[in-house]
């Protein structure tokens, strides 16, 4: 017998890929008895393979102490180009690697399979625990351990047994055969569970010439059925990969198998794929002639649901199979390999700590909570690379729409993508964080997964109460029942009660539908315009001025990273609704579509919190020139004709503001969105103070000038509250059976300040409830809300929502979220750095 049980806790690891030589690494550092068979010869054997390696595994890779040499042999990524199958590029060159860099402390970057396990090997000191040529055949498995036998008749004795043996693991074959009578339908199910719907050839090429690539280059060519991905590295050498859509789904049992003429077929059938366009450019074709080492295999995926059985328990690929499309299968399995290296360091202080082994079922709830902790994650990664496999082979229409329309203008997918699987990433817990792993712009969070904050059926159902809203406000603000009065009034010619008779405005953009229309809407406003209502005079100019906070608000909320294809992208398109069915109706559905799209762990990164400053910039001179400034000529301009040009100049203010905005944005400002977001991720947070700030003393200024100018002779405090409740509190609910079309506008409009700025109070608590949670509002919720009641009768609703939203501001550029890991978190939690 080769190997018996010590007195301490063993482990037998079978397969020394990526993922066994990971665990091999870990459990030697955690003082693990371990030893680990591999059937090859050898090793780190050169296979013709390839090997991305990103932040969530070369921080493990860093606490193993092999990242330092591992770098010096993997080239870093510099630049992504996403191309068609003739080479044009589908969208813009994206430089965000280097965000990588700054966002978790890891560049990002490519080499080859063997260097990975060379570097992983170089950091195990003991290699007489390392066995070649030993071939898995049978295990014996019993209540007290498990036993090992190998083909050369040796055997080896153990506490727990991890088939670390690829895809196709005789350990997890072996598994299912002792599990299955206890969980049939589970085992039938897995065993039929790996699928394959493409091929892949990949392969190194050397001496590549062409003066249209450099190393860090990245070209994934996107086509019809097939793909290809290459990635430059020094001195003319080019990893890469080509795949096709095979003609059916195929099985285990039922796999192809191919051989070197299978490829060099394969390459016949595709060489025509551009891989960079034009004279000195490359084709799949030019580079297989460079190519020094290849292989063509079909393309496996599988999500297995039976990770562990007994003392028996999986990992890598041998439960969960991905792509290779986004460059993540041996990234998720080191992370495997760490989270199992996690709960059998449990076990074995177990063992230490009561002088007795671990029982069967104490190592069964280990190897649950190993499986609960990586499912998760794991799977999500074989998801989005299945995803990713079908958008570059353009695999049906909505994968074609995809390509030409949507990439183009989602300069950063797949990085944003490697971003969201990066936060949540494993560690190992036993060993010092790097310190580069805490410095991060977006720090590394284990709580966080995919990046996304819970469902967003969840957050529609918290957020209910805001529709709800919107449906009350939609029956109040009804105007229908006065549509007849208004008509009566626009159609009467003149003004009423004006004490000159001065003319109604019938025509002015010359289209006559259009200005019957808006010749209409007009009627509404003018007992504001005129002064024959002075305190829905003095509402009018507050609620408009208290707008501008509003309307600045939802331009900063468009132009920032996090609102990506999101309607919040579509600010003007809000306003234009509000001003046919009134803003406060509108108000509390966009509140509720940002509650829902952009929870608080949308800011994991602190660049996503960071605008496009050539548009935000342009957001307060364009609200001045467009929406505040125009409405202020309608009610003070002298020529009482000449308000009625500028009130159908202002009803569409969304038109001009959005003009306005893209006119400033484009001449005057630069895009700088490339440096600011690694560089300055905080390089709007001023203008945002100086912008909103600004707006909310003006609308404060507009209150106290509203309430002092209602106050009677008498003055006091009674005199200030009677002012308030005349001019902003609504009498009743505005009634066609009223008889006065001065009596519903009044009324209306005040409804409408109180729809449109309460729901944007309401959904500031929100926020600030979302970031309770997330454990970054340290001051309490209760004593924000009190601070929000007691300031919205001393400076406004306006000023109150100015303020809250720059508060909250401030909080998302300086906090981070409670278990992300940082210097400050890590010297809190822990006493200090460790």
């Amino acid at each position: 017998m080769a190997g018996t049980k010590g007195d301490g806790f063993r482990v037998v690891i079978s397969g020394a890929g990526v993922a066994g030589l990971t665990l091999a690494s870990a459990l030697e550092k955690a003082g693990v008895d371990y030893v680990l068979l591999e059937r090859r010869d050898e090793v780190a054997p050169q296979i013709g393979a390839s090997i991305g390696i990103f932040p969530c595994s070369a921080r493990i890779l860093d606490q193993l102490g092999a990242w330092k040499e591992l770098k010096k042999l993997c080239e870093p990524l510099q630049v992504f180009y996403s191309r068609d199958g003739k080479g044009q590029l589908v969208a813009t060159p994206d430089r965000s690697p280097r965000l990588m860099q700054a966002r978790t402390g890891y560049g990002s970057a490519w080499g080859e399979r063997q260097n990975l396990l060379k570097g992983i090997l170089g950091s195990i000191k003991d290699r007489s625990r390392i066995h070649v040529n030993k071939k898995v055949v049978d295990v014996k498995h019993d209540f007290d351990g498990v036993t090992v036998i190998c083909d050369d008749g040796s055997s080896y004795q153990a506490d727990l047994l991890v088939g670390a043996d690829g895809a196709y693991s005789r350990t997890r074959q072996k598994m299912w055969e002792l599990a299955e009578p206890e969980k049939p339908e589970i085992v039938r199910a897995d065993r039929d569970r790996m699928t394959a719907e493409h091929n892949c050839i990949f392969g190194i090429a050397k001496g590549v010439d062409s003066p249209k690539i450099k190393a860090g280059d990245v070209n994934t060519t996107y086509d019809v059925g097939r793909c290809a991905l290459t990635i430059v590295a020094d001195k003319g050498t080019v990893y890469w990969f080509s795949q096709e859509r095979l003609g059916r789904k195929h099985r285990v049992g039922d796999m192809p198998r191919y051989t070197d003429d299978d490829a060099r077929a394969f390459v016949e059938r595709n060489g025509d794929i551009v891989i960079v366009p034009g004279t000195g450019g490359l084709t799949l074709a030019e580079l297989w002639a460079k190519t020094v080492t290849f292989r063509l295999v079909p393309i496996e995926e599988a999500k297995f649901r039976l990770w562990h059985w007994g003392r028996i328990v999986c990992a890598g690929d041998s439960v969960h199979k991905a792509t290779p499309n986004l460059g993540l299968g041996g990234n998720s399995a080191i992370e495997t390999a760490a989270t199992l290296a996690n709960a059998i360091k449990r076990l074995a202080d177990a063992q230490n700590a009561t002088g007795r082994r671990p029982t069967l079922a104490e190592i069964d709830a280990e190897m649950a909570q190993y499986q609960r902790e990586r499912v998760v994650r794991a799977m999500g990664v074989v998801d989005a690379s299945a995803r990713l496999t079908r958008l570059q082979n353009m695999r049906g229409l909505s994968a074609k729409l995809f390509v030409k329309f949507v990439r183009p203008r989602l300069t950063e997918f797949l990085p944003e993508t490697l971003s969201n699987t990066m936060v949540g990433a494993a560690k190992l817990d036993f060993l010092p964080l790097p310190e580069a792993s805490l410095t991060g712009t977006m720090p590394f969070n284990p709580t966080m997964n995919d990046g996304v904050g819970g469902s967003k059926l969840h957050r529609m159902l918290i957020a209910l109460p805001l529709l709800v809203l919107a449906f009350v406000a939609s029956s109040v603000m009804d105007a229908t029942p006065v549509g007849r009065l208004a008509a009566a009034v626009r159609d009467g010619g003149v003004i009423p009660a004006i004490r000159d008779r001065v003319p109604i405005l019938r025509h002015f953009y010359h289209i006559p539908s259009f200005d019957d229309f808006l010749a209409l809407v007009n009627t509404f406003f003018y007992p504001s315009i005129f002064g024959t209502d002075p305190d829905a005079r003095r509402q009018m100019i507050s609620f408009i001025t208290d707008g501008t906070v509003l309307q600045l608000i939802w331009h900063f909320e468009s132009a920032r990273r996090a609102s990506l294809l999101t309607p919040i992208q579509l600010p003007n398109f809000f306003s234009l609704l509000g001003q046919v069915v009134g803003i406060g109706v509108v108000s509390p559905v966009y509140c509720f579509l940002y509650y829902l799209f952009t929870p608080v762990e949308k800011f994991a990164a602190i660049d996503r919190r960071l605008t496009n400053t050539r548009v935000s910039y342009a957001s307060l001179p364009a609200v001045l020139l467009a929406y505040l400034l125009p409405f202020y000529a309608v009610c003070f301009w002298p020529n009482l004709v000449g308000r009625q040009c500028w009130l159908f100049l202002w009803q569409l203010y969304p038109v001009w503001l959005a003009l306005a905005r893209w006119g400033i944005s484009k001449v005057f400002l630069q895009e700088t969105m490339d440096t600011d977001k690694i560089q300055r991720p905080l390089k709007d947070l001023n203008a945002m103070k100086v912008y909103v700030g600004g707006a909310s003393l003006l609308a404060a200024g507009l209150w106290w000038w509203v309430i002092l100018g209602g106050m009677s002779q008498a003055g006091g405090l009674g005199a200030v509250v009677a002012s308030v409740w005349n001019t902003f509190v609504p009498r009743g609910l505005p009634s066609g059976s009223a008889g006065s079309l001065e009596k519903f506008a009044s009324e209306f409009l005040r409804w409408d300040q109180v729809f449109a700025l309460g729901s944007h109070l309401l959904w500031l608590a929100y926020l600030f409830w979302d970031m309770r949670k997330a454990g970054m509002l340290r001051e309490g919720l209760l004593k924000t809300v009190i601070l929000g009641a007691i300031l919205v009768p001393l400076v406004g609703p306006g000023a109150t929502l100015g303020v809250g939203w720059l508060v909250r501001e401030q909080i998302l550029a300086t906090r981070r979220h409670k278990d992300a890991l940082t210097l400050e978190s890590v010297a809190r939690l822990h006493g200090g750095y460790f």
